[in-house]
């Protein structure tokens, strides 16, 4: 879908994440309304403040994240959308690029007020921390 199709607050948020940084943070309050609800694999967050919280704690050490985005899904104030997040962090694969695949289900009026992520947690984080790594792969490998 072309950018003219999509509603302005998608195309927002598809800037916003591009190349998400701390820097970015002072501006979700133009994205997310003040109740937003966010839901993701690891929170389940209420609020604009707390959201900020989390934003700002998953950067702090990041060196980079990127989004690329792929297909969106229009319905009457509703937003699937395919992503793919890149990204850097030292603690992780050894501060080796990351590769994750997701999508986004976005409710919203002029501001969104839901947004859900749906991802594979290991392939972010557990398959990149070296006891965690292990283990998941030999659980993945073991049920294949």
């Amino acid at each position: 879908m072309d950018n003219a199709a999509k509603p302005p607050i998608i195309t927002q948020l598809e800037d916003f994440y591009r190349h998400l940084s701390l820097a970015k943070i002072a501006s979700l309050a133009e994205l997310y309304s003040e109740n937003i609800e966010f839901v993701d694999p690891v929170h389940h967050l209420y609020g604009l403040a707390p959201l900020e919280e989390y934003f700002k704690h998953l950067l702090v050490n990041t060196e980079y994240c990127d989004f690329q985005f792929g297909h969106c899904l229009l319905g009457q104030g509703e937003c699937s959308l395919t992503w793919q997040m890149r990204f850097s962090h030292p603690k992780l694969g050894k501060g080796k690029e990351i590769v994750v695949d997701g999508i986004s289900l976005l409710k919203f009026t002029d501001k969104i007020y839901y947004h859900r992520d749906y991802y594979d947690l290991s392939a972010m984080l557990h398959d990149h921390v070296p006891l965690l790594g292990w283990l998941s792969k030999k659980l993945k490998d073991g049920l294949r």
